[in-house]
């Protein structure tokens, strides 16, 4: 636990780097910000923050600048005490009310507004599920703890998918796993299958621990049967920032912005509408260890699902990004009703 002098050093120090990009030392820290203590002092609590991992050395200068822990830090703080209250300023997005029979469009306008505010990429994805319903479901064990789930769905769909699982079972909890399974799921549609699945995860996992394992697979193989939309807004943006004056840098991220395929994952990774964000390398994937994304998710109605995703540096705005993001949620949400 930081006490609240690391903090306030902590804090002043994130605030620096995101405004200028630059590291920051212990002089400018003491002159800059009313600490009330002296540069020898802050210096002693920069060095205890670095060997708790919270401040990295910057390779040109003997400032500090801050570690994807200390962003998680802040942005958990943000999170979880200075926006109990939601800004009433909208940004613009009361004008689309408008359009309040046209849920899609509001989410890409929404989008659009969240991009311009922000001056980071926003990706969105919206999924309309196929029309369609389970017409038979089953699990096979093929060999020792190695078993097939095959879902078909009444357009005549088969999704087979293997897995494996920790602990054997008998025969007898197997079969109890697909009577439950067929009695739930079968001629459900997709769009509702997701409640079913929890229903049956909180019901019956007591008496088959490994449907819980089940469910989660078929949530995660129907997911792969909606169609998607991905549009992105303010590419351009990312020349905004020093970070990407690096062409390589900002290769990688454009080559991944064009990769359908891996904006998918990104999206598929996350479910709720509640605020997500994942910085630097908690993205598992080393072209991203430089960047955050900030998304969250609507339910469009008639199975559709809209996502909204902002990309930019780990030194990006947290506090403009993720209050632009909270408004949007509340004002999307009375909207979408």
């Amino acid at each position: 636990m930081l006490d609240d002098r690391k903090l306030k050093i902590l804090y002043a120090i994130i605030d620096s780097y995101i405004s200028t990009s630059e590291p920051i030392g212990s002089r400018t820290i003491s002159k800059q910000y009313d600490m009330g203590i002296s540069s020898a002092t802050v210096r002693n609590e920069m060095s205890d923050l670095e060997e708790l991992g919270f401040l990295n050395k910057a390779y040109s200068s003997s400032g500090r600048i801050p570690s994807d822990k200390a962003y998680r830090h802040y942005v958990n703080y943000l999170l979880s005490s200075h926006f109990d209250e939601i800004s009433k300023n909208m940004y613009g997005i009361d004008v689309l009310a408008k359009h309040i029979n046209e849920k899609n469009k509001i989410f890409k306008e929404s989008a659009k507004i969240i991009s311009e505010v922000t001056e980071c990429i926003t990706a969105t994805m919206i999924t309309d599920y196929m029309d369609c319903s389970v017409k038979s479901i089953d699990v096979i064990n093929i060999s020792g703890d190695y078993y097939v789930l095959v879902l078909v769905f009444d357009t005549g769909k088969v999704v087979n998918t293997v897995f494996d699982v920790k602990n054997s079972i008998n025969e007898e909890i197997l079969q109890e796993l697909i009577f439950y399974l067929k009695k739930y799921l079968i001629n459900v549609k997709v769009s509702d299958l997701n409640e079913r699945l929890e229903f049956l995860k909180l019901t019956f996992v007591s008496k088959i621990p490994f449907i819980t394992e089940v469910s989660d697979l078929i949530e995660k193989e129907v997911s792969k049967t909606e169609k998607s939309d991905i549009e992105l807004e303010g590419i351009s943006n990312i020349f905004n920032f020093p970070e990407y004056r690096d062409m390589n840098k900002a290769k990688e991220l454009i080559h991944f912005l064009e990769d359908k395929n891996e904006l998918e994952d990104l999206f598929l990774s996350y479910n709720g509408n509640e605020i997500y964000i994942s910085i630097g390398s908690e993205n598992n994937k080393d072209f991203l260890n430089d960047n955050t994304i900030v998304a969250t998710s609507y339910d469009l109605g008639n199975g559709s699902k809209g996502k909204i995703a902002v990309i930019g540096p780990t030194r990006m705005d947290y506090e403009k990004i993720i209050s632009t993001m909270l408004s949007l949620n509340d004002r999307m949400n009375d909207i979408l009703k």
